[in-house]
């Protein structure tokens, strides 16, 4: 049998708490370490695990019985513990963005370079099967030449009347919804490769508290080839959206996440249509979610397909640090630079 992947979790916070048991079940993890700047919640989290309780992240990367150090630390903080990490001669996981500013993701991939661990990002839409057999499609010419890829993500959020000191909502340590919703863009640069051009807008700014956030950004890229990238993110649309979808010379594929179904279409007919997962319970899971209104900062396991989506993305995890994928290792910082162009281009436009 092909021995665990010991894993240590520095951030126990939601999503650390919530990977940490996930890994915890799947049969390719165990989780042997945690750390956290609160030493309560890391004891809280390690304690049930069975793994020992480290000071910091660079205690538990110097741990021999870690092979993975996963930083599940709010997007400002990724910086510190993934180069540890990677120093440290681990494979690395890191939660999306990998970072909201140029000079920590550069940081990043500099120790990425230099390390024997791989660097993989959390960017878990890539692991949907229906997803991946989309860009599949895409890579082996089933689509003809690429000419466009584009993605959104639009819905209105209820955010709490008051959500406190809620990092998500704190541009400074988010980065903003572009960067913390980085998913569908994520998808669209996978598709393409790296862009030569990028334009942003954004706009129609709502207040939550203390805090005022742009709700809408739209986003247009151009690849070398002259593909067209175009993005679409939004916490105050009534009328929700949330697909994506790539086109070429001979047909074009898009998923509907808010149906569950990723369809083939020739001509402007729809020639085959499968699921975004292969067990229709998920993809059941995904259309009744899309009848719910979606608040933030609730908590809780999550429904069936998003339980679903977190141990695909486990699979691509253990399959990246094996060697035998590279879903979650291609292009790692590829999406976070297109938002901050997008961002900085928003920003100008302003002026």
């Amino acid at each position: 049998m092909t021995e665990a992947i010991r894993v240590g979790v520095v951030g126990a916070g939601f999503f650390g708490t919530m990977i940490a048991g996930a890994c915890a079940a799947h049969d390719a993890f165990a989780v042997t370490a945690v750390a956290d700047a609160l030493p309560d919640a890391a004891q809280r989290l390690a304690e049930p695990l069975g793994a020992r309780v480290h000071a910091d992240a660079a205690a538990l990367a110097a741990d021999d019985d870690v092979d993975l150090v996963v930083v599940a630390t709010p997007n400002h903080l990724h910086a510190e513990p993934a180069i540890a990490g990677l120093r440290a001669g681990k494979h690395v996981f890191v939660e999306k963005p990998l970072g909201i500013d140029a000079s920590s993701i550069s940081a990043i991939l500099a120790a990425a370079r230099d390390a024997s661990g791989r660097l993989v990002v959390g960017h878990v839409m890539r692991a949907f099967p229906g997803v991946r057999r989309m860009v599949a499609q895409a890579r082996g010419g089933e689509l003809g030449t690429v000419l466009e890829a584009a993605g959104a993500r639009r819905r209105l959020v209820h955010v709490p009347a008051d959500p406190g000191d809620w990092w998500k909502l704190d541009r400074r340590r988010s980065g903003g919804e572009l960067l913390h919703e980085i998913h569908e863009l994520d998808l669209v640069v996978w598709a393409l490769g790296e862009p030569i051009d990028v334009t942003g807008v954004s706009g129609a700014p709502l207040a939550h508290g203390e805090h005022v956030v742009d709700s809408v950004t739209e986003t247009v890229l151009r690849t070398p080839s002259g593909a067209l990238g175009r993005h679409s993110v939004s916490t105050s649309a009534h009328r929700a959206e949330w697909w994506f979808r790539i086109s070429g010379t001979t047909a074009s594929v898009e998923a509907d996440f808010r149906q569950g179904t990723v369809t083939r279409f020739v001509d402007g007919a729809a020639t085959e249509v499968t699921g975004v997962f292969d067990d229709e319970a998920s993809n059941d899971s995904l259309r009744e979610a899309a009848r719910a209104a979606q608040a933030y900062n609730t908590g809780g396991p999550g429904p069936l397909w998003m339980r679903t989506a977190v141990t695909c993305e486990l699979d691509e995890i253990a399959a990246a640090v094996r060697g035998t994928s590279t879903t979650l290792t291609e292009l790692p910082a590829s999406a976070a630079l297109t938002a901050l162009r997008s961002n900085a281009s928003a920003a100008e436009d302003r002026r």
